[in-house]
């Protein structure tokens, strides 16, 4: 059973099968070993994966030294095998400790999340190690080395997933490297654009004084930078003769010119040869194309109104009397609605909507407020005939298919407060997940705030944490247990990380006041989930956070006026449905990739650890 508990924890720390990394791992784990880590120093899942970093490549101006090379960066739940592992934190900033001989040593690190795919490590030369932890903990005040982490695998070695490029549309550019007028291309004739796939960026070449032709990059994610200005990353999967895979860069647009300026650095960071926006080793000046498709006459003298109570800015949504633009950062598609036609009572609207690529047509959009914050929109399959000149009542709306439908769920930009449905704190043990448990509790003063802790049932040693605004809830009927009853939606914000992506939303059912049942339905919520069936049993286990008198949990909606203004599970996308920093001399690059998982929400990491629990017996019994 104790080979059993050490084989569990290593997978609970998503350790790849890398004998050089396991040693390090399994020290924190085997009872009086030389070396234990501190209670609650770990890494969110959010960091957690396989990441390449450059080691080698261009020099000052653009100068090839020598191919640019790259490094396999393992961050599993408590160490950077390849730097140490997690000692203790400090804020932001975390203490690794490696070992060197005989000697233990602390070097201290912060790791900023800049997308899903990027992380940015700030540390001193990260072959500089301290005996004292004091003087490593002094040292976190002298970070000045930036490096950039890309994310090169998900988990289980699957290929990573993009994001949508911010870079929307077809355009036209001008082109220039490294100030360079032998490598041009002065005219407005080269084109980009991210049609079919909105997470690839497709530049093609033309009328330049070098060879013409064509590149695709994927979009690993953008951030903001300075002066407004924001960066850009991207990979080049096919890139050879030592070019570099990944690459960094800065835009920003300017509306008054209708232009957009971006540049790019010389190598994979963020900093070689790149000044701004519109000065670095490559340099592009893009002009929106022109668009072709002309809006039909009918919806020109048409135009009808979407409701008072969704107007103005949503999360990925901008309402605006009767259009509404929306971007699908699941489904790489960005839309532009105008409503001809609207029934706010049965919130359908007859629609023609056009991607950002110029394809178009007529569909039914279906729009509901949810709570005060919160509202759904989706779109209805019909089987009324396309519109035509004969059509002049616009059938679309009528004799709509309903049944399957997949709701984007959306949170208003400037909401009120959204008191939580839960009240105090409760506990329990999560399915299938052997030893491992779960806490959930509210904030009596912050009533809109929500915790999430994954901890250790028997010893209490903290794997995961999270804190949740509450943005707003609502019930509907679900099937819980076969029968037909009301289950609550509520719709939240990650409020302890600084990525885009952080919506999540949560359906719930309440037994009575001591036992709750509650399943991540996904960032959009998800529906034909049972609470009882799928999700985790929990238990009242004290009062809410703040020692004040706590009710008794209202898992209900908090009542608005409908007229006036861990833990997540994929969900399908909605166009289905419609400066280099050497690494240290000890570092060891390895040709065969160690593989290490991402725990990236709480169904996923269930998933896999019962695909390792069936090998994990099978290797116990031999």
């Amino acid at each position: 059973m104790e080979s059993m508990r050490i084989l569990l924890l290593i997978i609970l720390t998503g350790i790849a099968s890398c004998q050089s990394e396991m040693s390090v791992v399994l020290r924190d784990y085997i009872p009086n070993s030389e070396s234990k880590t501190t209670g609650g120093c770990y890494f969110p899942a959010e960091y957690q994966g396989e990441f390449v970093m450059q080691v080698s490549g261009m020099g000052a101006g653009g100068i090839m030294y020598e191919p640019i090379q790259y490094s396999t960066i393992n961050i599993t739940f408590n160490s950077i095998p390849v730097w140490g592992y997690c000692h203790e934190r400090k804020g932001d900033n975390v203490l690794l400790m490696d070992r060197y001989g005989e000697k233990d040593c602390v070097r201290c690190i912060r790791l900023q999340q800049r997308s899903r795919n990027v992380i940015e490590v700030f540390s001193q030369a990260l072959n500089q190690c301290y005996t004292r932890t004091k003087l490593a903990s002094e040292s976190c005040a002298k970070l000045d080395t930036a490096s950039i982490l890309y994310r090169a695998k998900e988990i289980g070695g699957l290929a990573i997933r993009n994001e949508y490029c911010p870079i929307r549309g077809q355009y036209h550019f001008k082109y220039t490297i490294n100030n360079d007028s032998s490598f041009e291309c002065n005219s407005f004739a080269s084109e980009i654009n991210n049609c079919l796939d909105g997470s690839v960026l497709h530049w093609n070449f033309k009328r330049c004084n070098f060879r013409a032709h064509n590149l695709t990059y994927n979009c690993l994610g953008s951030w903001p930078g300075p002066n407004g200005s924001n960066y850009l990353a991207l990979w080049d999967p096919d890139a050879v003769d030592g070019r570099p895979q990944y690459r960094c860069g800065l835009y920003h647009v300017d509306n008054a010119q209708g232009k957009t300026y971006m540049a790019f650095s010389s190598d994979s960071s963020c900093t070689q040869d790149l000044n701004n926006s519109s000065s670095g080793y490559e340099t592009l000046i893009l002009s929106k194309r022109l668009n072709e498709k002309k809006v039909p006459d009918y919806v020109q003298k048409h135009v009808a109104t979407f409701p008072k109570w969704a107007q103005g800015v949503w999360e990925e949504s901008f309402i605006d009397n009767g259009t509404m633009t929306f971007t699908d950062v699941n489904g790489y598609n960005s839309y532009t609605f105008i409503t001809v036609h609207s029934n706010e009572v049965l919130g359908r609207y007859s629609a023609y909507s056009t991607e950002q690529c110029e394809q178009s047509t007529f569909m039914c959009l279906i729009m509901h407020q949810r709570s005060e914050n919160v509202m759904e929109f989706t779109i209805a399959h019909t089987d009324a005939p396309i519109f035509g000149p004969l059509n002049l009542d616009f059938p679309i709306c009528n004799d709509l298919i309903m049944n399957d439908l997949v709701w984007m769920t959306q949170a208003r930009i400037e909401r009120v407060e959204s008191p939580c449905p839960i009240t105090g704190q409760y506990h329990g043990e999560i399915p299938d997940l052997l030893g491992m448990c779960a806490e959930i509790s509210s904030n009596c003063n912050t009533r809109e705030m929500m915790y999430f802790r994954v901890i250790d049932c028997e010893s209490g040693e903290l794997f995961e944490e999270r804190t949740y605004l509450c943005l707003g809830q609502w019930e509907e009927k679900g099937k819980v247990k076969g029968e037909d009853k009301n289950v609550t939606y509520t719709y939240t914000m990650r409020n302890d990380t600084n990525t885009k992506y952080k919506h999540e939303c949560f359906v719930g059912f309440m037994v009575d006041d001591d036992e709750i049942y509650i399943k991540e339905a996904g960032d959009h919520c998800v529906r034909n989930i049972d609470p009882i069936k799928q999700g985790m049993r929990l238990s009242k286990k004290g009062h809410c956070y703040g020692n004040l008198p706590s009710p008794a949990p209202t898992f209900k909606p908090i009542k608005t006026n409908p007229h006036d203004p861990t833990l997540r599970i994929t969900t399908t996308p909605w166009s289905k449905i419609s400066g280099a920093t050497q690494m240290p001399g000890n570092t060891v690059s390895s040709s065969i990739p160690c593989r290490s998982s991402t725990y990236t929400n709480l169904t996923l990491f269930v998933t896999v650890l019962i695909a390792f629990l069936n090998a994990a017996f099978s290797y116990t019994l031999g």
